[in-house]
């Protein structure tokens, strides 16, 4: 099931995978260089956007003695409160975009390949495929999680109506819940679905093997092993590399992995720097599990079957892969 003429494995988002990606001494530098290179530049780039996100939430009138207690009152909420979780929100987004950058320029780098070629297909980032994505994953995602709102008699009540007291609290909430949302998921999703899944691919093009290793690979980084926690984040991974292999390129699978993200935030728990307890595994969890995989499935052949759809999301555009560079190293 693919695009006109492409399989899964011969996807256009893995043509230029080449010997260079085999080279194991250029992996093991990209692991070592892109994960310390990003992680100090993400770091300080998120200790910058705490320390300004605290000081201009503070009260009117306070002074810069103050920060450090206001630093240490937001994170110590853990979310419980409206700045505390918009504070954590800015800080995902501060530390994993430029991780992200940073690692995959080395990468790059490293096996001279462009930026771009981690992230899509086409000739340039197709917006209209991001916003594709989010918005049918919104119109299948919505239901499941109303539904599962109403009728969890231990359900708590949504964050956007707690958290925020008036009309305009709320919309300030669910406005920044997606401007923060969508980059830090385009994040993740160019380090999992971009980086890991091209060089995944140097082993083996299986579509199953690829969806299977990604799945798990990105829920573990997660740190949360409960079983439903976990499976559930294996099967949005597996999912999302679906989708990143029908269409040529990681804008549908971020759109998907962000509208996933702000129903969460707005509807069922805030963002906490602390995993949610586990709710058991149960038949009902592994069927929305499922359900969950199928319709990322669905969506995605939707985009690439119906014409009008295919051609406004340019999912067309990565029908035609980027040629690879003509001199390619052997695997050495």
């Amino acid at each position: 099931m693919s695009l006109p003429g492409v399989s899964l494995s011969d996807s256009a988002f893995l043509a230029t995978v080449d010997a260079r990606d085999r080279n194991v001494w250029r992996f093991l530098a990209t692991l070592v260089l892109g994960l310390i290179g990003g992680l100090i530049v993400g770091l300080l780039i998120g200790a910058v956007a705490l320390a300004i996100f605290a000081f201009a939430s503070q009260p009117a009138g306070a002074s810069i003695t103050t920060l450090a207690p206001r630093i240490a009152s937001l994170i110590g909420a853990n979310g419980a409160s409206l700045a505390s979780t918009l504070m954590l929100m800015t800080l995902a987004v501060a530390t994993n975009v430029p991780l992200a950058l940073c690692f995959l320029a080395i990468a790059g780098a490293l096996t001279h390949h462009r930026i771009r070629e981690y992230l899509t297909a086409a000739r340039r980032f197709r917006w209209r495929q991001l916003i594709a994505g989010l918005g049918l994953s919104v119109l299948v995602i919505g239901p499941l999680v109303a539904i599962g709102q109403l009728l969890d008699p231990h359900a708590q009540r949504a964050p956007i109506l707690s958290l925020a007291p008036d009309l305009v609290g709320r919309a300030g909430y669910a406005i920044a819940s997606i401007a923060l949302l969508i980059p830090a998921a385009a994040a993740e999703e160019a380090m999992f679905r971009g980086w890991l899944l091209r060089q995944t691919a140097v082993l083996t093009r299986n579509a199953i093997v690829l969806m299977v290793v990604n799945g798990l690979l990105f829920s573990a980084v997660h740190g949360e092993f409960a079983p439903d926690a976990f499976i559930t984040r294996t099967l949005m991974g597996a999912g999302f590399v679906y989708m990143t292999l029908r269409l040529g390129g990681i804008e549908f699978s971020t759109g998907a992995h962000a509208a996933n993200n702000i129903l969460i935030v707005l509807f069922i728990q805030p963002l906490t720097a602390t995993p949610a307890p586990s709710q058991g595994l149960t038949p009902d969890s592994l069927f929305q599990d499922v359900f969950l995989f199928l319709a990322y499935v669905a969506i995605a052949e939707l985009t690439a079957r119906w014409a009008p759809l295919r051609r406004w999301s340019q999912a067309d555009e990565a029908t035609s892969p980027i040629v690879a560079p003509a001199t390619v190293e052997h695997f050495s």
